[in-house]
């Protein structure tokens, strides 16, 4: 009774191997990971500079980088306001920086 059981257990741990082993085979064929893709451009709000996608701060000028998708809104009127605005083009209100 216990030989069978060792019978089965060393099956069933060479079949598990055997899985894992045509696991890893086919992701060294496949290259590993897939590399993520890669962050857009940033363009810096005061000098124009083209950056990185992951840059913090503009290569060129020094100044802090827009994060992706932010975008400045008018307190008063909640429009949408370029990064350079000094004021809400729609209602006149000072922009907030």
């Amino acid at each position: 009774m216990v030989d069978e059981l060792f019978e089965v257990f060393e099956e069933l741990f060479e079949r598990r191997n055997k899985k894992k082993k045509k696991e890893k085979e086919g992701k060294a064929a496949k290259g590993g990971h897939a590399a993520a893709p890669a962050a857009p451009p940033i363009f810096c709000v005061d000098c124009g500079a083209r950056n990185e996608g992951g840059a913090r701060f503009c290569m060129e000028c020094g100044a802090l980088l827009p994060s992706p998708g932010e975008e400045l809104r008018c307190l008063s009127c909640n429009a949408q306001l370029p990064l350079k605005a000094k004021f809400c083009p729609r209602c006149g209100t000072k922009a907030a920086v």
